[in-house]
């Protein structure tokens, strides 16, 4: 039994050594997505608005299309939480997406930004490390990175509970007065006990987001009623938003959509009171020229796996009870990240003290992957600004927001510098 831990000990350290750092970027790029909504709303005055009562559809859509004529309304979103702007999906003549951010309940345009901001950038990052080339398997490569390190992250959760005996007393020990070795040993025991759950939340969810690829679709949707042809006349928005509530009256419409308005499809998503379910899982689909229904999707009736596809992405982001759950998730996603780098860093110093000089390699190998991701990330970073951009150029990004990011940025960078510094 000895033998079995001490081999479980050595698969463990060795994936702290050589996966640490990068589960660390992609961990702490996850945990800064968590309030990246929020981010934005801070870094740029133009998403701020009174609290409103009631979100007005229907001036908004007006007001809108009168401040951007010939443009077309992808989707209207309400507010995040009370005190942000009404948020309206846009795409112009070229069909360039756009934010456009309203007062909810006078519907006056505040700003209009690019579909590139603080949010889309964690997202992308924390997704694929923007790396949307060089399919495998028809998955882009940075899926791949980002998946199987889920996989690392689930294997190190496991070979830590088999070889560390008798865990459950250590929910409390952190001895300060026996050296740096001691202190980060222990810290970096305790932080891993308090976070198993969270590990494995993270772990399964991320497997999953690789998985979804191959193995399922989201549950399906109606047709346009009039997909062959284009409708010249459709009822009101406000008057469709009643006749979805008279529809499904338990749905709280958080977005409408009225991206296939012009084939006579109207579609509104919310919540019905069901436990962590994503917003667009819920949905009522009505004929947009005169409001009969067509469809109602209810969390209750989902089948299993789609009701799953619908669940993870709350659990993976904690976005599910508002501020509180996000602010408990941000703070566990911190403590994954710094496990990262306490993992790695004591497993470099274990090989000091062992006289491992040469098996040095792998902390620089560690190193040199993490920064060539990092690197490869550039271009399509690059390439995927400039999907959001007007005639090839780069969008223009408020101050706020490339001060958001590159603050990060300069963060990621330098806690991997000094934890090389520290294993020299």
């Amino acid at each position: 039994m000895g033998l079995r831990r001490r081999t479980f000990f050595a698969w463990h350290s060795w994936i702290g050594l050589t996966a640490g750092l990068l589960l660390f970027v992609i961990c702490w790029s996850g945990t800064v997505a968590v309030f990246s909504h929020e981010l934005d709303w801070l870094a740029d005055e133009r998403l701020r608005a009174p609290p409103a009562r009631q979100v007005a559809w229907q001036t908004i859509e007006e007001k809108v299309e009168a401040a951007k004529p010939g443009w077309h309304i992808l989707a209207i979103s309400a507010p995040l939480h009370p005190g942000f702007a009404a948020e309206v999906w846009i795409a112009d003549p070229d069909d360039i997406w756009h934010r456009v951010w309203t007062d909810p309940a006078s519907g006056e345009v505040l700003g209009t930004t690019s579909y590139f901001n603080v949010q889309r950038f964690f997202r992308s990052f924390h997704m694929s490390l923007f790396i949307d080339g060089w399919r495998i398997w028809g998955i882009p490569f940075g899926y791949w990175l980002v998946g199987l390190a889920a996989f690392v992250l689930a294997t190190s959760f496991v070979t830590s509970l088999i070889f560390y005996r008798r865990f459950w007393r250590g929910f409390f020990k952190l001895e300060r007065r026996k050296g740096a070795k001691v202190f980060w040993s222990d810290l970096h025991k305790l932080t891993g006990l308090w976070s198993l759950w969270f590990v494995a939340l993270i772990a399964a969810t991320g497997i999953w987001y690789l998985v979804e690829w191959k193995v399922t679709s989201e549950a399906p949707a109606p047709d346009p009623p009039a997909a062959e042809g284009s409708v010249s006349q459709t009822l009101p928005v406000e008057m469709l938003v009643a006749r979805a509530r008279q529809a499904y009256p338990a749905l709280d419409i958080r977005t409408v959509v009225l991206d296939q308005m012009s084939s006579g499809l109207f579609e509104v998503q919310g919540q019905d009171g069901a436990w962590l379910v994503r917003d667009r899982g819920v949905r009522v689909w009505l004929d947009a020229r005169d409001g009969s229904t067509i469809g109602i999707r209810r969390a209750a009736e989902m089948r299993p796996l789609h009701r799953w596809i619908d669940t993870a992405d709350p659990l993976h982001f904690g976005n599910f009870g508002g501020l509180w759950s996000k602010a408990v998730w941000f703070l566990f996603g911190l403590g994954l990240s710094g496990l990262c780098l306490t993992g790695a860093y004591l497993q470099a110093k274990r090989q000091q003290r062992h006289g491992m000089a040469e098996r040095r390699g792998p902390v620089l190998a560690a190193y040199a992957a993490t920064t060539c991701a990092l690197g490869a990330s550039v271009p399509f970073a690059h390439e995927e600004m400039l999907r959001w951009g007007l005639e090839g150029e780069l969008p223009t990004i408020p101050l706020g927001v490339t001060v958001v990011v590159g603050s990060w940025l300069f963060a990621t960078l330098l806690a991997l510098t000094l934890w090389v510094r520290a294993v020299r």
